[in-house]
């Protein structure tokens, strides 16, 4: 039972805390091409890496971490391919947070470079003296969508929060849903948990909200949002009840497992599990249950 639930994913509940990396968002161009880049700093190993998303592709490729240093400027590959990199981007300054950004676009097959100029949309900053209030993206994207979520932090704030998520259609790039009025914990670009969980091929979400009797700490469980093509995206009652019961685990293919949260006998060494699935997209069915020896 073990070997089943290795692929699984399995979402806990974690205090309200700051967002550990900053992230700098920039517009601009390489070449002729209007791109985005996401630069993530990795203070603690003076690392950055982040995300190249373009205006044409709408997809988000992946920037490898590597280490820099201000005096030196930053070189960083871009990884357009699973084995090798495709491209890597020469930028002056690497000073975190710099407000412009120059440098060029070098080609790893051709050789050929292309200029880049780029300008700093928003900075998200977790340091109790910065705020911030703007757009990020999500990562990962599908064939389907991409998504952003609209973050706000004031000054003396130790995290932010999220108030509006909007969903775009890769197709042609623009917002096909909108779903505000939210109070969300913010934590970069992974504060959408993105997979398929009713396995219809489309990306669906989790997030964590904040406590409405406690807007300091987050709540005790996510909520979870299915897509349904009829509806768009929605927040899915029973996955969140059966998370407010112990530990929930998301498989494949629609697979949906709970372990509650009496669920261990450490005397018997067993674990109890009850089995669900989804039989439509946005509809779940107890189809069992399994003992799990440890």
């Amino acid at each position: 039972m073990a070997a089943v639930f290795a692929t699984m994913l399995s979402f806990h509940v974690h205090t309200a805390s700051a967002q550990a990396k900053p992230i700098t968002a920039y517009r601009g161009t390489i070449g002729g091409a209007a791109v985005e880049v996401l630069l993530i700093h990795d203070w603690q190993l003076d690392g950055m890496d982040g995300y190249l998303f373009t205006d044409v592709e709408r997809s988000l490729v992946p920037l490898e971490k590597t280490p820099y240093s201000e005096d030196e400027g930053l070189l960083i590959n871009v990884l357009g391919d699973p084995k090798l990199p495709t491209a890597a981007l020469a930028l002056q300054p690497a000073v975190p947070g710099a407000k412009h950004l120059r440098g060029r676009s070098i080609d790893l097959r051709s050789r050929e470079q292309q200029d880049i100029q780029l300008e700093r949309v928003v900075r998200f900053s977790s340091d109790q003296g910065d705020a911030y209030d703007g757009e990020l993206l999500q990562v990962p994207a599908d064939e389907r969508f991409y998504f952003r979520v609209h973050a706000r932090k004031a000054r003396g704030e130790h995290g932010g929060r999220v108030d509006t998520i909007t969903v775009f259609d890769r197709a042609h790039g623009q917002p096909v849903q909108v779903i505000d009025g939210l109070d969300l914990f913010f934590s970069g670009t992974d504060t959408l948990a993105l997979h398929d969980f009713n396995g219809d091929g489309v990306l669906d979400f989790s997030v964590m909200p904040m406590r409405p009797d406690d807007p300091t700490r987050t709540a005790r469980q996510r909520d979870y949002y299915i897509y349904g093509a009829d509806t768009g995206y929605v927040r899915n009652e029973k996955l969140g009840s059966l998370a407010a019961q112990g530990d929930l685990k998301l498989g494949e293919e629609g697979r949906v497992s709970l372990r509650p949260q009496d669920g261990i006998d450490y005397r018997a060494g067993t674990i109890q599990w009850r089995h669900y699935r989804f039989v439509t997209p946005t509809r779940l069915e107890r189809v069992g249950e399994s003992e799990e020896r440890f």
